[in-house]
C-alpha cells in the first residue's frame, strides 16, 4: 500500500463518521478564542462558552451534516484539524484496518440509537466510547 493509499484510507473512516463533532464522543470542542471559533461558525449562530478555561463551544456542531464538515475547507477551528480519535490513530498506526474501523464506527451508530432510545443503559454506552475512541 502507498502512502498516498494510506492517507485516503486514514481519511475516510473520518468522512461520514462525524463522531467527534456531533457530540457523542466530547461535548465540547475547545477554542483558542473568538478568532479561532471563524467567521463559517459564527455565522451559524455557535456561541463560545467564555467562562470555560479553556473557551469551549457545545456539540454537536451545526457544520456537520451526515458526518461530514460543511466548512472544512474553509475556516474550522484549531482543535478540528489536531483532533485524532484513538480508533482513527489505530487506523494510522495499522493497528486497525479501515474496514475494522468502519464496522466499529457502524456499531457506534447503532448503540448510540439504543442508548438514546432507552434500550442501552449509559454505562454499556459510555464503556463502548471509552474503548474504541478513546484509549
Amino acid at each position: 500500500m502507498t502512502s498516498s493509499e494510506v492517507s485516503v484510507n486514514e481519511q475516510s473512516i473520518c468522512i461520514g463518521c462525524g463522531l467527534c463533532c456531533d457530540g457523542t464522543i466530547v461535548t465540547h470542542l475547545a477554542v483558542r478564542d473568538e478568532s479561532d471559533l471563524g467567521a463559517p461558525l459564527r455565522g451559524l449562530g455557535v456561541e463560545i462558552i467564555a467562562a470555560a478555561d479553556p473557551p469551549v463551544f457545545a456539540l454537536p456542531c451545526p457544520a456537520v451534516n451526515e458526518g461530514i464538515c460543511t466548512i472544512h475547507a474553509l475556516h474550522r477551528p484549531s482543535a478540528c484539524s489536531q483532533f485524532e480519535c484513538s480508533l482513527s490513530q489505530g487506523v494510522i498506526d495499522r493497528t486497525v484496518t479501515p474496514e475494522e474501523a468502519r464496522l466499529l464506527i457502524s456499531a457506534t451508530f447503532a448503540l448510540r440509537d439504543a442508548y438514546r432510545d432507552g434500550s442501552v443503559s449509559a454505562d454499556v454506552f459510555n464503556e463502548h466510547i471509552d474503548s474504541v475512541f478513546r484509549r
